[in-house]
């Protein structure tokens, strides 16, 4: 474990990870210590029902085979104000479906990208560990706010490059996905898609004037026209913080 906060005669950790240990473990469990988040791993359904009786949490992180080797009944036996992001499979949409299905709050893909795991991070742990987003932007920029970005990074000019460069193909593909879906009437992994933009934009600090049109993408009942709009109004958005991260590229 990374390290635990004292709560009176308890304990309180940040995120409870349920994974095997595996190579894409590793790669969690060192993005989370880079953050400075505090973490447990348990190994096991048991194990990790043990580990929420002994200790609080704020967020679990559960490998999806470990949640379909329990038939998705391990759920419904965790605490229901505990957010559960599941790790899938990339293109995994049956697994994606399951796991909405059996009441998850989001998911990210293996293999992990470390811009997908901030992003769920930041939408998730509403704390003083990782909420440092504010109203006020950099210079310059309308769409983009660096705050996050330059605060996780403590000054390092690389990684800030490392993190805008990802953020800049993982949204172009994205947006891609949306336009291909919509045009051609794929509806159910049109919402796969904003659900999974949800784990990009916060790096680059678009929450606040993406995050709405991404969820009435994945959640409302909206015709076909009320898409087209949102998708819009997504590009419209996205293409600017493109075009502004490119910009801080090369400042």
């Amino acid at each position: 474990m990374n390290r635990e906060k004292d709560m009176g005669l308890n304990t309180w950790v940040d995120v409870l990870v349920l994974q095997d240990v595996s190579a894409d473990q590793k790669h969690l469990l060192n993005c989370l210590n880079e953050y400075d988040v505090s973490f447990k791993v348990s190994s096991n359904a048991a194990e990790a029902l043990q580990d929420l009786a002994d200790t609080s949490f704020k967020l679990i992180l559960v490998d999806v085979y470990i949640l379909e080797n329990s038939g998705f009944m391990l759920l419904p036996q965790l605490p229901a104000d505990i957010p559960v992001v599941a790790i899938i499979p990339y293109d995994a949409e049956v697994l994606q479906s399951k796991c909405f299905d059996a009441g998850v709050s989001g998911y990210f893909t293996k293999p992990i990208s470390k811009i997908e795991v901030v992003g769920i991070l930041t939408q998730f742990l509403h704390n003083e560990t990782l909420q440092h987003q504010t109203n006020g932007h950099e210079s310059g920029y309308e769409a983009i706010d660096l705050t996050y970005l330059k605060e996780v990074s403590m000054g390092d000019a690389d990684y800030e490059q490392e993190m805008t460069v990802k953020f800049i193909e993982i949204i172009s593909t994205d947006l891609e996905k949306l336009h291909s879906c919509l045009a051609a009437g794929r509806y159910h992994e049109l919402k796969s898609v904003a659900h999974k933009m949800l784990s990009t934009i916060y790096v680059m600090g678009l929450g606040s004037k993406v995050s709405t049109h991404l969820h009435a993408i994945e959640f409302d009942d909206l015709s076909k026209e009320q898409l087209l709009q949102q998708v819009q109004l997504v590009a419209t958005i996205c293409t600017k913080a493109k075009e502004e991260a490119l910009a801080f590229l090369n400042s």
